[in-house]
C-alpha cells in the first residue's frame, strides 16, 4: 500500500520523467524497489493524471481533430497507424513486461540503450515539415519499444521523428497526441486492478493534482529544451544513470 509521503515522490517523479525523455517507467520502478512497493495499477493512473497536461496544453491542436474535416481526419489516420506497434505489443506482451520492472539489470541496459537513441538525434537534420504514413509507423515502432521499463516513451518517439528529419515541433505534437489514447487504453485495462490495490482516496486525488501540475511545466521546459536544440542531452543523462544502476548491481 502506497503511503501519503510515497506517493507525493511518486508523483513529482512521474510528472517529470512522463515527458523528459528519460522513462518514468523506470524510474518509477526504481523508487517502488526502493520503497519495497509495486503496483502498476498506481503507474498507470499517475499516467492517467498526466495525460491531462498533454490534453490541456494540445486543446486547441485536439478540438481541430475532434472537427473531423479532411485534414482532421488525415492526422487522426496518422496517429492510429502509429498507435498499432504498441497497442499489439501491450496486448500480446503485457504479462511479460510487467516482471521486468523488479529487474534492475534490465532496467540499466534499457536506460542506456534509451540514451543512445536520444543521443543520436543530435546529428538528425530537418528536412520534413509533415508526417506522413511511413514517418508514423516508424515512430509507432520506437513507441512499442519504449512500452518496456527503462525505455523513454517520449525520448523513443520524438527521436522516431527527429531521426525521420521531421520538424521540432511536428514530432513533440505528434508524440504527445498519440500518448492520449494509449494511455486510456492502459487506463480502463488497470482500472479494476486499481479498485482492488484500495489506495486511500485521499492520496489518489493528491497524487492526481500533483502530477498534473507537475506535467505541465514538465512539458512545457520540455518544448524549450527542444526549440534550442539540447535534445539530445537527455540520451547522456540515460546512458549514465544505466551505468550507475549495473554499477550498483555489481557493488
Amino acid at each position: 500500500m502506497v503511503s501519503f509521503l510515497e506517493a507525493i515522490v511518486l508523483s513529482i517523479i512521474q510528472g517529470i520523467t512522463e515527458w523528459f525523455p528519460v522513462s518514468s517507467s523506470g524510474h518509477l520502478a526504481i523508487a517502488q524497489n526502493f520503497f519495497g512497493f509495486q503496483d502498476l495499477s498506481y503507474d498507470i493512473f499517475l499516467h492517467f493524471a498526466g495525460m491531462f497536461a498533454v490534453v490541456f496544453l494540445f486543446k486547441r491542436e485536439i478540438l481541430k481533430l475532434l472537427s473531423f474535416n479532411k485534414e482532421s481526419l488525415n492526422y487522426i489516420i496518422l496517429l492510429i497507424i502509429g498507435m498499432i506497434p504498441a497497442g499489439i505489443v501491450g496486448f500480446y506482451f503485457s504479462d511479460y513486461i510487467e516482471k521486468l520492472f523488479s529487474n534492475m539489470f534490465y532496467l540499466g541496459v534499457s536506460f542506456i540503450f534509451s540514451g543512445i537513441i536520444i543521443y543520436l538525434t543530435k546529428f538528425s537534420k530537418e528536412n520534413k515539415t509533415e508526417i506522413g504514413k511511413k514517418e508514423a509507423f516508424f515512430i509507432g515502432l520506437m513507441q512499442a519499444i519504449a512500452i518496456l521499463p527503462g525505455v523513454s516513451r517520449s525520448g523513443m518517439t520524438i527521436s522516431g521523428g527527429l531521426l525521420r528529419g521531421i520538424s521540432r515541433r511536428a514530432s513533440i505534437k505528434f508524440s504527445f497526441l498519440m500518448s492520449v489514447p494509449l494511455i486510456l487504453g492502459a487506463s480502463f485495462l488497470k482500472a479494476e486492478d486499481l479498485l482492488l490495490s484500495k489506495i486511500n482516496l485521499n492520496i489518489l486525488v493528491v497524487s492526481f493534482i500533483l502530477t498534473f501540475l507537475v506535467s505541465l511545466f514538465t512539458i512545457k521546459f520540455l518544448m524549450k529544451i527542444i526549440a534550442n536544440d539540447k535534445f539530445y542531452l537527455f540520451g547522456i543523462y540515460n546512458i549514465l544513470l544505466g551505468i550507475l544502476i549495473l554499477i550498483s548491481i555489481i557493488i
